[in-house]
């Protein structure tokens, strides 16, 4: 009797837990008070007991639809890795079954065979109502069951089509959501965002960076390894591919090892995504790694283009001289983002949905509209678009890029993250480079020929600073307001002779741009002889230290004389030993005339050598001060200008500014002679 009452109890219990797992879900008085989860187009009621669930799908607005599905998966993405299964509900013949979800295409949804892990309860149409009531068990009774955790979200996916089963989805989507919860918000409380670490990774990546810009520049001024040793050495003759050959054999070992840093970074964001979403398909993998890899693209080629002298302090070379990596990433960016855009229509997501979708919820529909942005973009930046139509170009990378980074920005929480830092960076140099807007002057105005003209600003404590203080080669952004309010062109300063102010020389190359405009201003302006423009600046640092050099070979052509008159007229002011031997070839004698006010007469440290390419015979042309200036025929022969033997046993630098062709010979003399090289060409 006294064993009877022990064993008794716990016979009870024994029984009653098995009831209750027994006990149908859908059998609860409670189940019909539960709320309604928005589901897409459709809503969901759930009720969780001990050991099963049971869902109603209602949809409500339902005319047309043949078939509706859901999935109860462990991501929001239809095929994954491993299989997982659907219940569809086929309108035509109320019936409701489930199938295996193993591709995309109709042949890879099969029925599932075994289809007893689900207990269909009911299902119909009525008032075009589409209702259907299934039972499962939490845990996996099948190996494309997914076990549901109590408490917990769980991805619920979604889909509907206007044809038959099977067939392809009219439109789909996933909830993250907590089934059994006691309200829908409640059960819509976690998303189901995935967060990465991307934007960190891209943040450190750029402090490391930065760490070796600043030991370089501070620590290593004398690494010349570092600073003027290139990668790749130059060809003889400028071929047809120059403009993208061109930035290679510019590349410096310094600059290598930015880029490698930058490579680890990538190769760290992809390793680190494929990590967070191992349990994805191969395509949605890549769909992932290739989006996060075009967003820090995105974000350190913003940085090269927020230009400021932040970048000389940091990396001893101003924004134009990283301007490369600036259209390197550029490319970068478009072609992750174009595989990112193949991969996710490979994956079937909807790219015009402003829904947010997936597990890091993105809006797809924003981002195809960046993209798109970024597409023009890119095209009208190929070199021989660009430079045919410049205008067109500036003016729509402009406004393209606000648009494509407002979407883009749009499109996705990590981006937002991602963009924080380069944002920041790019609004306070801009707003830096708003005083530009302050810096007004009446500039006095000289016209050569029908093409050429010079400017002069007023000698003020502004332009004296200028004067004084710029870097070699610097250059400013001017615009001229009676011509456009917008338009903003680099031009290099010159310092005038008696080192009080400064100037700029401008040619047009076209009878139609802006150069040609501003030249037809200065001449309607001829009778005040002054011209209203607005300058900013300085900018421009060159590749090597001007001072540290016994010898400096100036090399110019044409409208590129104005930097090295820049650098004659600041070593007048100076205590330096350094010689100058300047080289200029223009094509018509009357050209060498064109900076005479601010370079005659060329101070004793300067060995000046004219060419005129258009003539047949030595010849001089008289300046304003009555000096002959004498030139020799025909264009300038290099090897016997720059070489070892005229320069024995001393330092040499050679700067060149001019035409491509000559500033590229220039370069292969200079790399031959194992001397330092910087060309002063704009590409922007």
């Amino acid at each position: 009797m006294h064993l009877l009452s022990l064993v008794a109890p716990l016979l009870m219990a024994v029984a009653g837990s098995t009831l209750a797992a027994n006990a149908s879900a859908c059998a609860d008085p409670t189940f019909s008070q539960q709320p309604a989860v928005p589901l897409g187009p459709m809503t969901i009621r759930s009720l969780v007991n001990d050991a099963n669930v049971c869902i109603q799908v209602l949809f409500p607005a339902s005319s047309g639809v043949k078939w509706t599905g859901i999935a109860i998966a462990s991501t929001p993405y239809m095929v994954g890795s491993p299989v997982s299964n659907a219940i569809i509900f086929d309108s035509t013949s109320a019936t409701t079954h489930q199938v295996v979800v193993a591709g995309y295409d109709e042949d890879n949804v099969p029925a599932q065979q075994d289809q007893s892990s689900v207990t269909m309860v009911a299902g119909g149409v009525t008032n075009g109502v589409i209702s259907f009531t299934f039972e499962r068990s939490l845990t996996a009774k099948s190996e494309y069951d997914v076990e549901i955790v109590p408490n917990k979200p769980i991805y619920i996916q979604w889909a509907y089509a206007s044809r038959r089963w099977p067939s392809e989805h009219s439109d789909y989507g996933a909830a993250y959501v907590l089934l059994g919860a006691s309200d829908a918000t409640a059960a819509l409380a976690d998303d189901g965002t995935v967060n990465t670490n991307t934007p960190v990774i891209a943040a450190i990546t750029f402090a490391v960076i930065v760490l070796l810009g600043v030991l370089a520049t501070y620590v290593g001024r004398q690494w010349r390894f570092i600073h003027m040793k290139t990668v790749c050495a130059p060809s003889k003759q400028r071929g047809a591919w120059a403009y993208i050959t061109d930035a290679w054999i510019d590349l410096k070992v310094g600059e290598v090892l930015v880029v490698l840093v930058y490579i680890g970074g990538l190769v760290a964001v992809a390793v680190s995504v494929q990590n967070k979403f191992s349990s994805l398909s191969g395509g949605h993998q890549l769909a992932f790694i290739s989006g996060h890899i075009a967003l820090v693209a995105l974000a350190f080629l913003l940085l090269p283009v927020a230009r400021g002298q932040h970048w000389e302090a940091i990396f001893g070379s101003s924004h134009e001289r990283i301007l490369k990596m600036h259209r390197w990433l550029g490319i970068l960016c478009f072609v992750a983002s174009l595989i990112h855009l193949i991969a996710a229509l490979i994956n079937h997501a909807n790219i015009a949905s402003t829904e947010s979708y997936g597990v890091q919820q993105v809006k797809t529909l924003f981002g195809l509209v960046a993209f798109i942005c970024f597409l023009t973009m890119t095209v009208l930046s190929i070199e021989p678009i660009r430079r045919r139509w410049y205008e067109t170009f500036y003016y729509h990378h402009r406004v393209a890029s606000v648009i494509g980074l407002v979407f883009v920005l749009l499109h996705s929480k990590t981006v937002q993250y991602a963009m924080i830092l380069p944002l920041v960076i790019y609004v306070l140099s801009g707003l830096f480079r708003f005083r530009a807007f302050f810096n007004r002057f009446d500039a006095s105005i000289k016209v050569h020929g029908t093409n050429i003209m010079l400017l002069k600003l007023p000698v003020t404590p502004q332009t004296t600073k200028w004067a004084t203080t710029a870097n070699p080669c610097a250059f400013f952004w001017v615009n001229v307001p009676s011509v456009s309010r917008l338009e903003w062109h680099p031009f290099s300063a010159i310092v005038t002779p008696d080192g009080q102010s400064i100037a700029f020389c401008m040619k047009a190359p076209t009878p139609k741009g802006f150069v040609a405009k501003v030249v037809l201003q200065a001449i309607q302006a001829t009778d005040s002889c002054k011209l209203s423009i607005v300058v900013g600046g300085p900018y421009g640092k060159p590749a090597l230290d001007v001072n540290n050099y016994a010898n400096l070979v100036l090399i110019a052509g044409g409208i590129g004389v104005t930097p090295m008159v820049n650098l004659i007229n600041q070593f007048r002011h100076s205590q330096s030993k350094t010689l100058l031997h300047l080289v200029w070839v223009v094509r018509e004698p009357e050209e060498l005339l064109a900076v005479e006010d601010v370079m005659f007469p060329l101070p004793d440290n300067v060995k000046a050598a004219f060419y005129v390419s258009g003539a047949t015979a030595r010849g001089s042309i008289v300046n304003s001060a009555g000096d002959d200036v004498v030139y020799a025929e025909g264009k300038p022969v290099l090897d016997e200008i720059i070489n070892t033997s005229r320069f024995t046993n001393q330092s040499v630098g050679v700067l060149a500014c001019g035409p491509p062709g000559l500033v590229h010979e220039a370069q292969w003399f200079s790399h031959n002679c194992g001397y330092d090289f910087h060309k002063e060409i704009f590409t922007f």
